[in-house]
């Protein structure tokens, strides 16, 4: 096997540069010998001994990103096109600094904490927990910590989070679906009810239109759909020829239960918008995909992934980030999803 020194021979540099270019430490090496020294790893076909750096509990090279995901047997968490997109993301900018990604998918956050600590990781990315899990999360973790979308108690606990605009995304298209003639609005989602986190937010932004432009706020507009396919579906066919005559819109808290309900009522005899006009939050392919094209809130997935990945080697670094709470910004995507009620 191929030692540090003997690489360190064979492209003449040190074996310090050697491991500032095999740990990604770019920023200490000038192009051409970064260039030289990674020609010679893949001529030799050299690879690290991660195991042996964890024995000896140098920093790890890893990541953990952890994911507070319920073991659903019908579903994985790849299959929904948010946290497909964001993982990818994740990895990629992950790769891009040097480090290696490990993923972990639990609802358990205990056990989450578990993991990290046995893999000496060097600092963790939460995706999505809610406000108990959050707050357990800043207590026992014991390395630099970033959250995505996580929402918290007002206990004064110092965290870091990546969210987004979801309040003012839903504002904005529900305004849009009222400038289009549309008074009568269900929101769907199927975060509890009430709703947690990011569908109390997109809830909360919904009802801010309705009720700048003086309309009722009821209740039972909000309905409250199931992750479960069989149950979401049964539901869904029930209401198109039930509840659903009490509305001329339906805003979906995402792409992905938009572009489901699209298909669904299709096989009932529903047309989109002809019949019922349609629009979700996300912005992600199934949206680009679906016929009739979605109107929809975009956000920056990997936006999310690069700032998150940003702030976290900046705790690594105990560095102080510039700022502990990022909210990105959103976009109306205008599609064909939603009916004119003003035109003829």
């Amino acid at each position: 096997m191929t030692t540090i020194k003997q690489l360190a021979r064979l492209a003449g540099v040190s074996p310090t540069t050697i491991m500032n270019v095999i740990h990604g430490r770019y920023h200490k090496v000038k192009d051409e010998t970064l260039e030289k020294v990674q020609r010679v790893i893949k001529e030799t076909g050299y690879v690290p001994n991660m195991g042996g750096r964890l024995l000896k509990k140098q920093d790890s090279r890893l990541i953990g990103v952890l994911i507070t995901w319920a073991r659903r047997e019908e579903q994985n968490v790849a299959q929904d096109p948010f946290f497909g997109e964001i993982i990818g993301s994740l990895e990629r900018e992950i790769r891009l600094h040097g480090y290696f990604m490990m993923l972990y998918i639990s609802e358990n956050a205990e056990e989450c904490i578990r993991m990290a600590k046995s893999w000496l990781v060097d600092g963790l990315i939460v995706l999505g927990c809610m406000a108990d899990d959050s707050a357990y999360f800043m207590r026992n973790a014991p390395i630099p910590l970033v959250f995505i979308d996580a929402y918290f108690h007002d206990d004064g606990l110092p965290y870091v989070n990546v969210g987004l605009e979801d309040r003012r995304g839903a504002y904005l298209i529900t305004q849009y679906l009222i400038q289009k003639g549309h008074q009568h609005i269900a929101f769907l989602a199927n975060n509890g009810k009430p709703p947690q986190g990011i569908d109390r937010e997109r809830l909360g932004g919904y009802r801010d239109a309705l009720r700048e432009h003086g309309l009722p706020i009821d209740e039972d507009d909000y309905l409250l759909i199931s992750y479960r396919v069989d149950e979401r579906h049964e539901f869904l066919r029930d209401f198109a020829h039930t509840g659903m005559k009490k509305y001329t819109a339906l805003f979906f808290s995402s792409d992905f239960y938009a572009v489901d309900a699209i298909a669904t009522l299709y096989d009932e005899g529903i047309r989109v918008p002809t019949d019922i006009s349609i629009c979700g939050f996300d912005g992600n392919i199934f949206a680009a995909q679906c016929r009739p094209r979605l109107t929809t809130v975009k956000q920056s997935v990997s936006g999310k992934a690069v700032c998150a990945v940003s702030m976290l080697l900046s705790l690594i670094r105990e560095e102080t980030p510039s700022q502990h709470s990022v909210r990105l910004d959103v976009s109306l995507v205008i599609g064909n999803s939603v009916k004119d009620l003003f035109s003829p």
